[in-house]
């Protein structure tokens, strides 16, 4: 992730949101994901100074907002004001530290396409940005991570137990009495 800048005087947070055209293959579809420039175009224009900062995607951790967006050839550049306080604080420590040094996109795909066997995302709702560890996207660190239903629908599969029998296999010979 590309985290340009930490002003703790200014409580400021400044880094690459989403890069463009670059592939993520730790999405939902295994075919891995895309996103376009412009996407956010829509949801930047209605709530560019109104979209919070949270860490790992915790809605209980709305640790700051954006102050604005510039919407380059790359990738979305955001830049965020951090809360007054002890978690404000902690955040722009693991920043600078290098703990949180990577921003994930939380959004909802609105409208795309599929280019070369990969699904692009041409409009978007970006509903937050976090602070996280570890990038999904190189090129920016961005996570996207979209809703709880879609997590249900990706872990479906392992939560149905398979009807499997543990009793011990019976030693070659063995004749029950």
């Amino acid at each position: 992730m590309e985290l340009r800048e930490v002003d703790e005087g200014r409580r400021l947070v400044v880094g690459i949101v989403a890069p463009y055209d670059e592939v993520s293959y730790l999405t939902p579809d295994p075919r891995g994901e895309r996103i376009r420039r412009g996407a956010f175009a829509r949801s930047i224009a209605h709530r560019s100074g109104k979209i919070p900062l949270l860490r790992r995607h915790d809605q209980a951790l709305r640790l700051g907002v954006s102050r604005s967006f510039d919407d380059g050839p790359d990738g979305l550049l955001g830049e965020f004001v951090v809360n007054n306080g002890d978690a404000g604080d902690a955040l722009l420590a693991d920043c600078r530290d290098g703990y949180l040094g990577a921003m994930s996109a939380g959004f909802v795909r609105l409208d795309g396409r599929v280019v070369d066997g990969v699904p692009e995302v041409t409009e978007a709702k970006l509903v937050e940005v976090s602070l996280v560890a570890v990038p999904a996207y190189e090129g920016a660190g961005m996570v996207a991570i979209r809703s709880a239903e879609q997590l249900d629908e990706l872990l479906a599969p392992f939560r149905a137990r398979p009807d499997v029998n543990l009793a011990p296999i019976p030693p070659v010979g063995y004749r029950p009495r």
